[in-house]
């Protein structure tokens, strides 16, 4: 079932052309079950991108449902200011339990953007509360983390960020590792080091000016989740502990498990100073995100009163009890179920079945790293030769795999698969079944009208 003409008059979407939602209405859901939504007319669709990567543990997950229900009965908000409610203080016990090493406080907002605004007002007070004049930030080509200004302002893919670059305030950018399409036509090892020398080269120019580095580790999530190795974010690392510049992690979308271990940076054996959590924190349920810090950066705010250590920042649902109810339980499912490591079957089963895109000319890279999948349309494999813009393929494809039942949404030429963990061998074999399909159709449409 999808949403009439006249119900839309009201409501502005997210990442949505207006004339798109003319020819396609959105459908109307009504309810979910695990990696499976249904619409009002009662047709079912698997969610193959986790309703924006958010639902972790599958919809309508019974414990985390009856977390909140229980909590909705006690009470629904309390100002994080002289109150705290307790599922609250849990969720930064369990979460600080979970941490990499030496990430000790968690300041709690309400999604990724704000988790990442929080990191950068902490790091540039930090430095300022030691004397130092460090007021800039680097961080790689390809990021995102986030949409609002400061979240913006450290992000550079050219559609979503150029415009506020030019009109905010500039940043300094190394080179992306993303060497299917290397922008100095490298081959992929050498592309990785010049990606690396790039930003070693900014810190040497600026090292002494930089508050922090701030970077998404082992894949960049919205630039087409260009998955890179472990040993180039290794070299982050080590770069900016050279420059003594703050690493920042954006784990906003690939922490919790995603990758094959809780947190991405673990694949690189180091710990950040600040990481930024949000999206599965709370299995999708409800608005929360976490910037987690080290002892010593939170030492520097430990002020009195009239002194300047202290953080002017918050939010109105800082810390919601609700929210709260649905992390603890979160939290609680990964540890008892031992996510990802109880994953090692599944997420095998899913990349070799991803493999198999490989079989059709149109796919031109396939890159997948724990539960996280990709694939990358291309005209022509040979010489990478993208689809025309104007033929909209992965949108086509996309908005055919919907008919057939199944929920994606492309980053540009790249259709993506991020599942709930609760997805069976028999769903994702459903679920790339249903993928091939669209693709094959799209394309035979368009041969067809050429």
């Amino acid at each position: 079932m999808r949403l009439s003409k006249d119900a839309l008059a009201n409501i502005w979407f997210p990442f949505t052309y207006h004339g798109d939602l003319e020819e396609n209405p959105p459908i109307v859901v009504d309810r979910g079950s695990g990696v499976y939504l249904y619409d009002k007319s009662g047709r079912g669709y698997i969610d193959a991108i986790g309703s924006w990567w958010v639902s972790i543990l599958g919809h309508n997950h019974p414990e985390i449902t009856a977390a909140v229900k229980e909590q909705l009965d006690k009470v629904e908000h309390v100002l994080m200011a002289g109150c705290i409610s307790e599922p609250t203080v849990e969720t930064a016990r369990l979460l600080v339990h979970m941490m990499p090493r030496g990430l000790t406080r968690v300041f709690f907002s309400d999604n990724g953007s704000t988790a990442v605004e929080v990191a950068l007002k902490i790091a540039l007070q930090y430095w300022a509360l030691r004397g130092e004049q460090r007021t800039e930030f680097v961080g790689l080509s390809g990021s995102y983390h986030g949409d609002t200004l400061g979240a913006m302002a450290v992000g550079m893919i050219p559609q979503y960020h150029t415009l506020f670059h030019e009109r905010f305030k500039g940043f300094s950018f190394s080179l992306s590792p993303y060497c299917y399409r290397c922008p100095l036509g490298l081959d992929k090892q050498t592309c990785e080091a010049q990606c690396v020398e790039s930003l070693e080269t900014l810190l040497s120019e600026h090292g002494d000016r930089v508050a922090g580095c701030i970077f998404e580790p082992m894949v960049q999530g919205a630039a087409g989740m260009r998955v890179y190795p472990a040993k180039v974010l290794k070299r982050i690392f080590a770069a900016c502990r050279t420059h003594s510049v703050l690493t920042v992690a954006d784990e906003v979308a690939m922490g919790l498990g995603r990758t094959g271990t809780l947190f991405a940076c673990e694949h690189s054996g180091e710990s950040p100073d600040i990481m930024c959590v949000a999206k599965g924190l709370t299995g999708g349920y409800m608005p929360m995100s976490a910037t987690v810090v080290r002892e010593e950066i939170y030492a520097e705010f430990c002020g009195a009163f009239p002194s300047d250590r202290i953080f002017h920042h918050g939010h109105s649902y800082t810390g919601n009890p609700l929210a709260s109810a649905a992390a603890q339980a979160t939290l609680r499912i990964l540890l008892r179920d031992r996510i990802p490591q109880s994953l090692g079957r599944l997420a095998q089963h899913f990349r070799r079945e991803l493999e198999k895109f490989r079989e059709l000319e149109c796919v031109g890279d396939v890159r997948s790293i724990g539960m996280v999948g990709a694939i990358e349309l291309v005209a022509n494999r040979g010489s990478k030769e993208p689809f025309p813009a104007r033929q909209r393929v992965a949108f086509r494809i996309a908005r055919r795999a919907l008919d057939l039942g199944l929920i994606i949404r492309p980053l540009g030429d790249v259709l993506y698969f991020m599942p709930a963990y609760v997805i069976t061998e028999d769903a994702i074999d459903n679920m790339f079944h249903l993928a091939r399909l669209a693709i094959g159709q799209t394309l035979d449409e368009l041969h067809t009208s050429a």
